[in-house]
């Protein structure tokens, strides 16, 4: 199929013998082309083409040449060419190239060839065609010799270029090297071919080539590649090598050049004329002259095609590009679509590319006003008309446009209607500025049409920002309508005090500049940044910036503590010293202080208290409010504030108008009020030190008061409003401060909870006004946790107990001024006199006879504070600890408690009472004597023999400590006692483990031995140091233990001769038998007949070449006969008659059944008649006589044979060897026996070790290892008892062979009727015999040790598959306990800080689970503290209650006598209680109006969730946050973390680690996303309420004019009231004056309590030492046997845990300061963790705001953006 589709021409060359006969019909042409491809018939290119045929070379062309034949023999035979015209007609002759087109001289049967010139190599011949051919195939039959070399080249493009078909040599390496010389491989490939060069045939050889090789499929034959090979216009043939039969050299002798020569018979070109598919025939060219069967190059075209070879598509058929038919598609050319309006078309590729291949026409010359490929679309200045066809010759319309106005004066309008790119035919193209049908006017926004503008009007230049509703600019002037805010012709700037044109409907933006925060009312007319005061930003101004504040109204504050007494302003002022500072510690409950400071400044009458004022920043009016504490009811009603101003006073400032007078105002300070506005106010100079003094004279101007007192805090100075120009009255500004009351006396209340934003907005304002800008915060960098503070307060964020604005001070009650904060004084209320303490060093203000910082501690020598108790020492201390009574600095060499016991090194009792002094232990020598050394550091004095007992130190023992422990040795007495050194390989809490002398080892453990058991024992090697000494696993067969056991340090077992192996169990390369326990015998391999000469190592059984066997290979192989050394020979034993297939190995006889004889077993034997197998017996008789003979014949043949012996060896030499093999056999026999024996001992063993595996399996959550030990041994010993067992097998094998063996030699014993070696025989079968049935007992031992094995194995497997799981099953569950330990051992600490007050697993100071103690001093977080704490306080407050008790029975007097006086007084104060009824009553009545005006509005704010001041203050902190770090700090801290990260190198296992604080980070965005939310409506909603706080305010309003009305009631009934209150006081004055002498009879009764006290303490304690020593005395003698004996026990088992001990203790002591410093760093981390967390969270605040500050940014932007698209878009549309 494939060369049927290879090439349409096959069908061709078959029409072709039609085509010499007759030709088609036309239309048979035109039916067989009208739908497929089509070809014309193909023939010999060379007939009708005579005159196109040359040749470069023929011979005798200008004369007659001579010319030889090779081939003739001598004499050479020569002839003549002559190629002239006149020998045209001569064929012997005319040898010119026509020659080659016809076989035959046309006319005759005379063969005819063209010659080439004698002697000439390049010769050429050619073929010129006149069109266009294909060429299929090229046969050329020579003449002479085929040339050498040759090759076929043709051209496509009539001889301009040339391409080689083929090359042609008879060595292609020579004569074209490079050139493939394969087969060819692909239709491009040009190879060189050697089989049409060769030099024979020596005439008609021929040249066959063909185009399409026939070896290559093609599976197109019409694609480009297969035309493009065939195409041809001229062909050419170079001849480049004669053949010269061996003359090497082509000389220019004639004799040798006229031999050679190319001559040419007949040359065929098969082709045929190329048409490309689109032709069945083709015709004679115009002017060539048509022969018979000549092949024409003009084709007859069909679909629609034309050209010589219809390469071209015909006139109006360029629709598709020209293609040539193939197979069954005739690719015709197709009509052009012109729409009516063309007559002609050409094919444009790329007109056809981007119709996707289905139309490439383009019309030519378009009429009726048309244009375009298909003559489509009109002409410029035409439109199609949508109501007539295409075809229509009137479609296209003029454009009915004003040219002046449109865009393009070629093109006018829209040439057709198209929606989806908005076209519309006839619509005109209008400039851009240009509008109108015809474009015959100016659009919107553009004025001043002029045709000679390319925009056709001119823009109005407005800024469409600015201009109202984009309006543009009147039509005749230009002038653009601006919007409200906006100016300038083209309104494109914004008036003044507005900024940012935009396309707001007011064009521009108020600056709204902060006029307190900014220099004026102007801003940057782009951004709108106003110019700000210093340190202010913000773009309106009204922001301070980082680390600075703005101040709140109240924030100038001078504080009266820290002012001055003056005594010197007038005569009536008292002496300063009254004056004192009292200090006020903060609630310990969290309330909000009611004063500044840390206190304050308490005045008695007739004081002055002077304020300096420095840091004035603005000259200005300000008042004066002044902050105190009243200490009574009662108004203090002459107070005087005094400015004292420094002269001159400058002109310029507004206190130039200042009078003398205006400096001193007079007021009152109202008791039931903490502060009060003093008005008027009063002018300050900046910049200038100013003091205002406040003077309070008496509290009752009527009469002196020597104990009124009055409690100063502070002044604050407010700016007057009035002063403020941006706050003038009337103003707008001023009417919405006024509105919204930003200046109510609230906003200096201390206790207010939060400030409108509006109001904050003005005070902010009045700030900036009043400091000229912001302040800095001044943030203590010790104290603060940042540097930022509040923008509006400034106070800054302290750390724990640190107060003040700045966080530079310790609150009262605290100490220790440091970046972790400070410690709280905890002054002891009874020892101190107050709860404050020095700043720096806490030291509390202590009472009398009290000491220590916290004043809660006895006086030297007493302990047990408050109940204070002598110190018990002996006489051996003077002090003892001040809590526990413990002794301090105990003398004499004593210590304890009580200083009851000798130190370390002495013994004694030094008890009072006992006094035995402490003196240094004799054990035996001193401690620090150099020439006798002591060996205990501690020793006791015996109670009952007061005898010394030293306690030894580790290593000795005795008494005195004069003997060497167990496991010492050496002389304790002259010197020491080492440790003995037996390699830890001894049990120390066993005695007797080395002599005590010479250290010798004499109890070594482990399998160890030696003077130091530093070496294994006899039978074990290892490393003995490491307890790692294994029991020798040596092979009782193949080891000589009479040389002794395995090394003991490698483990190499003394082996046997020829037995290898460290466990000796292998024997040595080409031996055997290791199971005979006296070595391996060699394998004696027979060299000729084995393979090796290594054996089996248990049988022996050498490895035989075919044809060999036995044991050695020195036999025959089974069932083969004859010498090994020579031949074997297979036995050919007959089947039925034959013991066994194996014949005699000497001769190859076969051992017959009896009654069958023969060689092969296949006849009657002698003595029996019949046929094999089937033979009887002869009769008694003939066996009687055969009997006798063969005896008499063995008898006569053995002593012929002997006798020939014994001339040798004598009578008995002659059996000898027998005799010594026999015995070789029995002894192999008793071994293998031995053998076995011991195998079955394996056996039992083997039982043994199954039934201890399966105990230790039982056992194996407690056995693990020594399981695993087990089964490694038992597996050992199964793999040698499986050893042993071949062995066994082997040698039952051989014993059987030898079996057979001694039964033939006794078999010919018997012949040789010899009666010594019969007997011997006898012997040797008697134990051959007894050795079988042992072998056979032997045998069923080995089956019941398999079936052992196999059920030892299955039980292993079985127990394998429990162990493992139990294993795996309790390793979880250790697993399992450890997590649970470890989880508890964790929770230890925080157990432990919880109960005992320190979080810590080491038994330090504050003790813990363990540690025999809980709690302690410095443990005060702790429960058990807590408790001893509560205790001591409920003791302590018990005490206190009984001494309140009784003075409140002295006071119960008094107040009966003052009842007795009141009741008078209450008489007449019921009359002036009824007046005060009615007005209480009317007071009752507005209050509960307020009261119910209060209770709407409560219900009104509990609508929501939070209160109004929760919501008005996470408002205003959520609206107020900022970022804490200054920018150089942010870098700095930006630089470290590069720096870090750059650093790390396991940022892996970093990102693995740090896997959970990332989730927990975003977790934690995610929640501050939530409350970011929850903020922003939680800010609605304040706004929301805010409005209806603005509505309850007119209703509070309301309220307060009631309260005032009702206050009024009230002062009128206070006046009324007020004799009642002078005769009250007077009675009060009484009472207070006994409540003092109270309190001094009070005092007298608790110092004689106390003394009492400590007196019956003394007695009690006398007493009960008495008794103690009574019931010391009667115990100490029971105890002291008991003491005697439990002493040695003691003393044991102190010497065994004294080195576990001294570790321990040491271990302790490391552990405690690890645990002290490690408590001391973690205190310091949390303090430093918690302040980084206070500032994390206030950054994350921070970072939230500013992300929300970055989306209206972004939001902005994206805003822009869209309107810069926009506009953009725009434009866009308009320049198009």
């Amino acid at each position: 199929m494939a060369l049927r589709a290879l090439f349409i021409f096959s069908a061709l060359i078959a029409s072709g013998a039609v085509v010499y006969g007759r030709q088609l019909q036309p239309r048979h042409y035109d039916r067989s082309c009208e739908l497929t491809s089509c070809y014309p018939a193909t023939g010999n290119l060379l007939i009708g083409r005579e005159s196109r045929l040359f040749a470069s070379s023929t011979c005798g062309l200008h004369g007659r040449e001579r010319y030889c034949i090779v081939s003739h023999l001598e004499p050479k035979k020569c002839f003549w060419c002559d190629s002239t015209n006149a020998t045209f007609h001569n064929p012997y002759l005319n040898h010119r190239v026509q020659n080659i087109i016809n076989k035959y001289y046309p006319g005759t049967r005379t063969k005819s060839w063209w010659q080439s010139e004698s002697g000439k190599e390049n010769v050429t011949i050619q073929l010129n065609m006149e069109a266009e051919f294909h060429l299929t195939h090229l046969v050329i039959v020579f003449k002479t010799f085929r040339p050498a070399a040759m090759l076929i080249e043709r051209s496509s493009d009539f001889g301009k270029t040339w391409r080689v078909y083929r090359y042609f040599a008879h060595n292609c390496d020579d004569y074209f090297p490079g050139v493939s010389k394969h087969t060819q491989r692909s239709l491009t490939e040009v190879v060189c071919e050697s089989r049409y060069s060769g030099v024979s045939p020596s005439t008609e050889g021929d040249v066959i080539f063909r185009v399409l090789p026939p070896n290559i499929n093609v599976a197109n034959p019409y694609s480009e590649e297969v035309q493009n090979l065939l195409r041809m216009t001229n062909l050419r043939i170079n001849f480049t090598k004669l053949h010269t039969l061996g003359d090497d050299k082509l000389d220019n002798r004639a004799e040798i050049q006229e031999k050679y020569y190319y001559s040419i018979y007949e040359m065929t070109v098969r082709g045929s004329c190329s048409c490309y598919g689109h032709a069945s025939r083709c015709l004679p060219m115009p002017g060539v002259e048509s022969k018979i069967d000549m092949v024409h190059g003009r084709c007859e075209c069909t679909h629609n095609t034309r050209g010589l070879n219809c390469e071209y598509c015909e006139d109006f058929y360029n629709d598709l590009p020209w293609q040539p038919a193939v197979g069954r598609v005739s690719n015709a050319c197709k009509r052009c679509v012109c729409n009516n309006h063309a007559t002609t078309c050409h094919f444009d590729p790329a007109v056809y590319n981007k119709t996707g291949k289905t139309s490439g026409g383009v019309c030519d010359n378009c009429q009726h006003n048309t244009m375009g490929v298909n003559c489509e679309r009109c002409k410029p200045k035409f439109y199609k008309d949508p109501n007539l066809d295409i075809q229509n010759q009137d479609v296209c319309k003029p454009c009915d446009c004003d040219p002046e106005g449109t865009t393009d004066e070629e093109i006018l309008c829209d040439d057709e209607t198209d929606a989806a790119n908005n076209k519309t035919a006839g619509r005109c193209l209008c400039k851009l500025n240009v509008d109108g049908a015809r474009c015959d006017r100016c659009s919107d926004g553009y004025w001043n049409f002029d045709p000679r503008n390319p925009e056709g009007c001119e823009s109005c230049t407005c800024n469409s920002l600015g201009t109202i509703n984009k309006r543009g600019c009147d039509a005749a002037t230009g002038n653009c309508f601006c919007k409200r805010h906006v100016t300038g012709r083209n309104c494109d700037q914004c008036l003044s005090e507005f900024y940012g044109l935009s396309d707001s409907d007011d064009g521009c933006q108020p600056c709204d500049c902060d006029l307190g925060g900014s220099l004026d009312r102007d801003c940057d007319v782009i951004t709108g940044q106003c110019k700000c005061r210093p340190n202010v930003t913000g773009r309106r101004c009204d922001q301070s910036i980082q680390n600075f504040f703005v101040g709140a109204l109240d924030s100038l504050v001078i504080e009266g503590e820290s002012s001055q007494c003056d005594s010197q302003i007038d005569d009536n002022a008292i002496q300063s010293q009254l004056c004192h500072i009292v200090i006020r510690e903060n609630y310990p409950d969290g309330r909000k202080e009611t004063w500044t400071g840390p206190g304050f400044m308490k005045l008695p009458e007739s004081s002055t208290l002077v304020f300096v004022i420095n840091n004035i920043k603005k000259s200005m009016n300000y008042n004066v409010l002044v902050r105190y504490e009243p200490q009574s009811s009662v108004n203090w009603e002459e107070a005087t504030i005094l400015i004292k101003r420094p002269l001159p006073i400058d002109p310029d400032s507004p206190c130039a108008n200042v009078r003398p007078d205006d400096d001193t105002i007079d007021t009152v300070l109202p008791g039931n009020q903490r502060s009060v506005l003093v008005s008027p106010a009063v002018c300050l100079e900046k910049d200038k030190e100013t003091e205002i003094r406040i003077y309070l004279g008496r509290q009752d101007s009527r009469n002196p008061n020597s104990r009124a007192s009055i409690l100063i805090d502070s002044i604050v100075l407010i700016p007057s409003f009035d002063d403020l120009p941006f706050l003038a009255q009337n103003s707008t500004m001023r009417e919405e401060f006024d509105r919204y009351n930003c200046g109510d006396p609230y906003y200096y209340n201390l206790n207010r909870e939060n400030v409108p934003e509006i109001c904050k907005k003005y005070h902010a304002s009045i700030g900036f006004y009043v400091r000229n800008g912001s302040q800095s915060c001044q943030c203590d960098p010790t104290g603060s946790k940042s540097y930022q503070c509040d923008p509006y307060t400034g106070y800054c964020q302290c750390v724990e107990n640190i107060v003040g604005a700045r966080c530079d001070r310790c609150a009262p009650g605290t100490y220790g001024f440091s970046k972790f904060g400070c410690k709280r004084c905890d002054c002891n209320s009874i020892g101190s006199l107050d709860n404050f303490c020095d700043a720096t060093s806490g030291q509390c203000k202590c009472r009398a006879n009290t000491y220590g910082r916290a004043c809660d501690l006895c006086q030297p020598g007493y302990f047990n504070f408050p109940n204070c108790q002598q110190c018990d020492c002996n006489g051996h201390a003077n002090e003892c600890d001040d809590r526990t009574g413990a002794c301090k600095d105990c003398r004499d060499s004593t210590e304890g408690h009580r200083c009851e016991r000798c130190i370390e090194g002495f013994y004694g009792d030094p008890r009072l009472g006992v006094d035995i002094p402490c003196r240094s232990c004799p054990c035996p020598g001193v401690i620090g004597d150099p020439n006798k050394s002591s060996h205990a550091d501690r020793c006791e004095l015996d109670p009952e023999t007061k005898d010394v007992v030293c306690e030894c130190k580790e290593g000795y023992a005795g008494p005195l400590c004069d003997v060497c422990a167990d496991n010492y040795y050496g002389d304790p007495i002259k010197g020491t006692c080492e440790r003995c050194d037996c390699s830890d390989n001894i049990d120390i809490t066993k005695p007797g483990n080395c002599d005590p002398y010479t250290g010798k080892c004499l109890r070594c453990l482990h399998h160890t031995a030696g003077e130091h058991c530093e070496v294994c024992a006899e039978g074990y090697y290892g490393n003995a140091l490491d307890k790692t000494c294994y029991k020798c696993n040596c092979s009782e067969l193949g080891t000589n233990f009479t040389i002794g056991h395995c090394d003991r340090n490698t483990g190499q077992c003394p082996c046997f001769k020829n037995v290898m192996g460290i466990d000796c169990d292998q024997c040595t390369e080409n031996h055997w038998r290791i199971a005979l326990g006296t070595g391996c015998d060699p394998c004696d391999c027979d060299p000729i007949g084995s393979l090796s000469p290594q054996c089996n190592p248990y049988i022996g059984k050498c490895d035989c070449k075919p044809g060999h066997g036995g044991r050695q290979c020195d036999q025959c192989q089974e069932n083969y006969w004859g010498d090994p050394n020579v031949e074997c020979y297979e036995c050919d034993c007959d089947y039925y008659g034959s013991v066994t297939r194996q014949c005699m190995r000497a001769n190859g006889s076969c051992i017959c059944k009896p009654g069958i004889g023969g060689y092969r077993c296949d006849m009657c034997a002698r003595g029996y008649l019949g046929e094999a197998p089937t033979c009887y017996a002869c009769g008694e008789c003939f066996d009687n006589w055969d009997i006798l003979i063969n005896d008499l014949r063995i008898q006569t043949e053995y002593a012929i044979g002997n006798a020939s012996k014994i001339k040798l060896v004598g009578a008995t030499g002659a059996y000898t060897r027998d005799f010594d093999e026999m015995t070789k056999k029995l002894t192999e026999v008793e071994n293998v026996l031995q053998s076995a024996i011991q195998g079955q001992t394996t056996v039992q063993e083997l039982f043994s070790n199954v039934t201890s595996l399966l105990n230790l399996l039982n056992d194996a959550d407690k056995k693990v290892t020594d399981s695993k030990e087990n089964l490694s041994a038992l597996t050992s010993k199964i793999n040698l008892s499986n050893v042993t067992l071949d062995g066994l097998r082997a040698s039952i094998d051989n014993l059987k062979e030898k079996t057979l063996d001694l039964g033939n030699n006794a078999t010919k014993l018997q012949e040789a009727n010899l009666e010594g070696a019969l007997n011997l025989t006898r012997e040797a079968k008697q134990r051959a015999l007894k050795a079988a049935d042992d072998a056979e007992d032997v045998q069923t031992v080995i089956a019941n040790t398999d079936r052992q094995i196999k059920n030892t194995d299955r039980l292993i497997e079985m127990q394998y598959s429990n162990f493992n799981n139990t294993q795996n099953v309790n390793d979880k569950k250790l697993d399992e306990i450890r997590e649970q330990l470890t989880h508890l051992e964790s929770q230890i600490p925080q157990l432990n800080e919880k109960m005992c007050g320190q979080e810590s697993d080491a038994c330090d100071i504050c003790g813990g689970a363990g540690c025999g103690k809980c709690g302690g001093i410095s443990c005060d977080q702790g429960a058990v503290t807590k408790a001893e704490q509560a205790l001591d306080f409920a003791n302590k407050t018990q005490y206190r209650i009984k001494e309140h008790e009784l003075t409140a029975e002295d006071l119960f007097k008094l107040i009966s006598q003052v009842k007795q006086d009141t009741i008078d007084v209450r008489s007449r104060a019921n009359d002036l209680f009824n007046r005060a009824f009615e007005f209480k009553s009317s007071v009752e009545r507005v209050t509960n109006e307020s009261q119910d005006l209060t209770a709407e509005l409560k219900e009104f704010l509990s609508n929501t969730s939070n209160t109004p001041a929760d919501v008005r203050t996470l408002a205003n902190d959520i609206l107020n946050l900022s970022i804490s770090i200054e920018p150089k700090e942010i870098t700095e801290l930006s630089q470290r973390i590069n720096a870090s990260v750059s650093q790390l190198t396991n940022i892996e296992n970093i990102i693995a680690e740090t896997k959970p604080d990332l989730e927990r980070a975003k977790a934690l965005k995610l929640n501050a996303t939530v409350v970011n939310k929850s903020a922003n409506l939680t800010l609605e909603m304040a706004n929301r309420v805010l409005s209806a706080l603005d509505e309850a305010q007119a209703a509070q309003d309301a309220a307060e004019n009631a309260i005032n009305k009702a206050n009024n009631d009230i002062e009128a009934a206070k006046s009324d009231l007020a004799p009642i209150a002078t005769k009250t006081e007077q009675a009060q004055k009484k009472a207070n004056e006994t409540k003092e002498e109270v309190e001094r009879l009070r005092l007298r009764l608790s110092n004689l309590q106390k003394d009492i006290l400590q007196i019956e303490s003394g007695a009690e304690q006398v007493k009960q030492e008495a008794n103690d020593v009574v019931n010391c005395a009667e115990g100490a003698e029971q105890k002291a046997r008991q003491l005697r004996q439990d002493f040695k026990h003691t003393n044991m088992s102190l010497a065994e845990r004294a080195n576990e001990t001294s570790n321990s203790r040491e271990r302790a002591q490391i552990l405690l300061k690890r645990a002290t410093k490690l408590a001391s760093d973690t205190q310091m981390q949390l303090k430093l963790l918690a302040n980084m967390e206070d500032l994390y969270n206030a950054h994350n605040d921070q970072l939230n705001t500013l992300e929300k500050e970055i989306g209206e940014l972004n939001t902005q932007m994206n805003y822009y953006l869209s309107e810069i698209t926009k506009r953009s878009d725009n434009y866009r549309s308009c320049t198009t």
